[in-house]
């Protein structure tokens, strides 16, 4: 997947792309993907908090421990609870 968004990046240019080129294309598409995933693994994180899910089971889908996922997303704890009393 990444390497494609590259080929796309350096499609952009009419030339050959040098192996420099391709390198970065490479890194932009990289950092553009971690981007784009961050910003679902945070929606999800709240999503899955307003259905209820503590900081046990938020780290737990993504292997980090309870204190790393209340780290992470500090707020959530409050949603959670909101949601349980629903």
């Amino acid at each position: 997947m990444i390497l494609q968004m590259a080929q796309q990046l350096c499609d952009a240019d009419a030339q050959e792309p040098t192996d420099r080129e391709v390198r970065l294309a490479v890194l932009a598409a990289a950092h553009l993907l971690h981007s784009e995933v961050g910003a679902h693994r945070e929606d999800a994180a709240i999503s899955a908090a307003q259905a209820g899910a503590d900081y046990v089971e938020l780290g737990n889908a993504i292997g980090m421990t309870r204190q790393g996922a209340r780290r992470r997303w500090p707020g959530l704890a409050a949603i959670t609870r909101t949601a349980r009393q629903l």
